[in-house]
């Protein structure tokens, strides 16, 4: 018998994995696919470094420090990477990103700049719970959110802003409202209003990073878990290869899955996991010989009518990437039947838009449809947290684990596996 299973490769399954690994946790990880790493592939295309899932990390110390625990060395993005552009009227504009370019940008009206620095003055909503959107508009204003707020949460979460909770989905900005009672003063009395960290990758591509967490893991590929079931005080997982008895069980699998997989010990729960919403999304490669902005890239707000969500100057952002190489984003969770097309098509919308934002001409290089890309945390996501509780206090020795909880991010659940780890072990030594 393991002391624990983990139910997933993915990053969260792996960065508990390790830890527990490292703590002296005998620990065995399983994988339907015969690769690791969940969502974070790479896929070398006529030496363009393709990331089909992340394309950048955004390491705090945390996650630094989870890196130098692994013996993993990261690149960090070039200085330029920091240049980011909102598509606004048929011009590239660049981003402000500081109080003096904010008040000359043309990407807000006069009038667009005197409601956001009337921010400081608004009151807190009486509602227990807002969409970004509803948040956004009563503290900053409608043309914030369409050409600040709105292409964000179409670049993190491919969603739509009249859905997503702003309690669960940008926990740090409901955070500072409910702090400071200001987003502005809070920002200012903590010196930082975003995430903080580095922007990072890895050489070779971002799959390096669960390869290396997996090389020294004992992980069986190609092993679907059919079943988890408990038998007195420990838990029986049936796979595909047969019976294997554990202490404790990490579910780290997708929502869906961990649905599917939990059904013997809550029928109702695992209905309920059925009902996460996970927003597609098609990543598209392209390769051009015509000069290309500097910069990280840039967004799209749906207010302009385009397809394209989003296109990263992938080859501009770190200093080992072949060039000229774009990454582009369609799909998410307003434009959804767009996964469904042919690549004829998506290479169509893709080759004529670029055409008309970047005046490029592009070779594609590949198309990775994700039908299930990203979990949305919409209004009412709390009673999922409220149903993990419940099933892991009836059941000792569970512990779930994925990017629909506490975060999407790659850097999420790096953060996350630390607690989930410490949790798995204080059971054990019980």
């Amino acid at each position: 018998m393991t002391d624990v299973a983990v139910v997933g490769s993915g990053i969260s399954g792996l960065s508990v994995a390790y830890r527990l690994k490292r703590a002296g946790a005998d620990v065995k990880v399983f994988e339907k696919e015969d690769k690791v790493g969940g969502n974070i592939q790479t896929k070398i295309v006529d030496g363009y470094v393709c990331e089909l899932g992340p394309q950048t990390i955004l390491a705090d110390k945390k996650v630094e420090e989870f890196l130098s625990l692994a013996n993993i060395k990261p690149i960090y993005a070039k200085e330029e990477a920091k240049i980011r552009y909102i598509y606004k009227k048929r011009k590239l504009i660049p981003l402000p990103l500081s109080p003096v370019s904010f008040l000359t940008s043309p990407l807000f009206s006069l009038w667009g700049k005197l409601r956001v620095l009337k921010e400081p003055f608004v009151p807190k909503s009486i509602k227990s719970e807002e969409t970004i959107a509803e948040f956004v508009k009563r503290r900053l204003g409608e043309e914030f959110l369409d050409y600040v707020v709105d292409p964000f949460v179409s670049g993190v979460y491919a969603g739509d802003v009249k859905q997503l909770s702003v309690k669960y989905a940008v926990k740090r900005v409901y955070e500072l409202e409910q702090r400071f009672g200001s987003l502005i003063k809070g920002a200012i009395k903590l010196k930082a209003l975003g995430p903080a960290g580095k922007l990072i990758a890895f050489e070779g591509g971002n799959h390096s990073l669960p390869s290396e967490l997996a090389r020294s893991l004992e992980v069986d590929l190609e092993n679907v878990v059919l079943k988890i079931r408990r038998k007195d005080d420990k838990f029986v997982l049936e796979t595909r290869k047969g019976k294997v008895e554990a202490k404790a069980v990490v579910v780290s699998a997708p929502a869906t899955s961990a649905g599917y997989l939990l059904r013997d010990l809550s029928w109702s729960v695992a209905q309920e996991f059925d009902q996460i919403y996970y927003a597609p999304v098609v990543v598209v490669h392209v390769a051009t010989r015509d000069p290309i902005p500097p910069g990280f890239g840039f967004l799209v707000p749906r207010k302009e009518g385009k397809r394209i969500l989003g296109v990263l100057f992938s080859s501009n952002i770190f200093p080992d990437r072949k060039g000229n190489l774009l990454t582009i984003y369609l799909g998410g969770a307003t434009d959804p039947q767009v996964v469904e097309e042919e690549d004829e098509i998506i290479l169509g919308i893709v080759e004529e838009e670029l055409k008309e934002i970047l005046g490029i001409n592009a070779t594609l290089l590949n198309i990775t449809k994700w039908k299930k890309g990203i979990p949305q945390y919409n209004v009412g996501y709390g009673r999922y947290y409220e149903l993990v509780e419940m099933l892991e206090k009836e059941n000792p020795g569970l512990f779930l684990t994925g990017n629909y909880l506490n975060g999407v991010s790659v850097a999420d659940c790096i953060r996350n596996s630390e607690m989930v780890s410490k949790r798995v072990l204080e059971f054990l030594q019980r």
